[in-house]
């Protein structure tokens, strides 16, 4: 990520939990990749050590790297939350209300079918309007107590942070479009720009005062100890962005430039965003604010690592961009997709592989096996 000569282009994906239980019912041996950690219980009576299940190391197994494996622990979301729990149902759809406090509904499962992969429709957000969304500020007080873990204790924290080798150390933030069409919707949060522009500046305000005091006493400790920021901003779809360069100027520019500040005077210089889409419209900008990195470089969408690379130079660090439909397909179609990107990225470095986006179900074992294969052998540099 910093354009240094490297041996192997590093390689990372992520799973949806449906596409690991696909996995082991074609055969994968979930007694090699089962993570069992001890754990401290607090029940009320007694403090005791007990081992726990904790899912599933596919990353270790398959060779690759889990980029969300030592996250920073500091909870950015809305204390208390909104209790996830599911609130009607008829014959088709379950009614839920999420941690956020918007309203959903999902399909139900019937049988063995998969309903979870599938994206919730969300049909009502907890913010409408000023009076509702000052009554949600109220949830996002950097100073609660509650942002840190029990077991928040610097010295170590700062020992697991040198410590750890599997992959990169990371800080996740969200970001100011994400985290206004979360709370409004993209429909209502794109037409408040324009009928209460007040509306959007105390919110992005306050999303940047709110980041930044969160964060301060994790970020001050760890400093450049975390390897990169991971910042969630799906702001895209297939056909571009859904706010205009002008709109991102105005209103997210000036504080993204502060938060990106704010990491970099400690030291922390690494920081990717996270959005689906054709997002080539406001690049330039989101380079202006501090990114450096990007991803997952969505194919369907028109993104293309290699066109990146030739207009940006090393502005930009990579990762993804190998088109998820073609891998899944294996034989001729996935040699072909995973030829086309990381031979050329070898020469300009900077770049991580992986498919673009997380390993959906429609991928069997078998095809993802015999990606995984192809595309180590073709990770080494010459």
């Amino acid at each position: 990520m910093d354009f240094k000569k490297v041996d192997s282009i590093p390689w990372s994906e992520g799973f949806y939990e449906e596409t690991l239980l696909r996995f082991f019912s074609e055969g994968l041996p979930a007694h090699e990749l089962t993570l069992v950690e001890w754990e401290v219980s607090h029940d009320g009576k007694i403090l005791s050590n007990w081992p726990r299940f904790v899912g599933f190391d596919a990353c270790s197994y398959f060779g690759c790297i889990d980029l969300w494996g030592c996250m920073t622990p500091v909870d950015i979301g809305p204390i208390p939350r909104f209790k996830q729990r599911k609130i009607g149902e008829d014959g088709k759809y379950e009614e839920y209300i999420m941690e956020t406090g918007a309203r959903s509904r999902r399909f139900k499962k019937i049988g063995s079918e998969i309903v979870w992969y599938a994206m919730p429709q969300f049909i009502e957000f907890p913010v409408k309007d000023k009076k509702s969304w000052d009554q949600y500020k109220a949830r996002l007080n950097p100073e609660d107590p509650r942002r840190y873990p029990k077991d928040w204790e610097k010295d170590g924290y700062i020992r697991i942070f040198d410590e750890y080798d599997r992959g990169p150390t990371m800080l996740a933030i969200t970001g100011f479009y994400g985290f206004g069409a979360q709370l409004m919707g993209i429909l209502n949060f794109n037409l408040a720009f324009y009928k209460d522009p007040e509306l959007i500046r105390d919110m992005v305000s306050h999303w940047e005062y709110f980041t930044v005091e969160s964060l301060r006493e994790a970020v001050e400790t760890l400093k450049d100890r975390v390897d990169m920021v991971f910042w969630w901003e799906d702001l895209a779809e297939k056909h571009g962005p859904n706010i205009s360069p002008k709109l991102y100027r105005e209103f997210l520019l000036p504080a993204y430039k502060r938060v990106t500040g704010f990491l970099n005077k400690n030291g922390i210089r690494r920081i990717m965003m996270d959005s689906d889409g054709n997002i080539q419209p406001i690049l330039d900008l989101v380079v202006e604010a501090g990114i450096t990195g990007t991803w997952p470089l969505e194919v369907n969408s028109g993104m293309d690592a290699r066109t990146v690379r030739k207009r940006y130079g090393n502005k930009l660090f990579l990762g993804g961009n190998l088109d998820k439909r073609e891998i899944a397909k294996g034989g001729e179609a996935m040699r072909k997709e995973v030829d086309s990107k990381p031979a050329f990225m070898k020469e300009t470095g900077g770049y991580f592989a992986g498919i673009d986006h997380v390993v959906h179900v429609e991928f069997s074992l078998q095809r993802f096996r015999e990606y995984a294969d192809y595309l180590k052998q073709r990770l080494a540099m010459e």
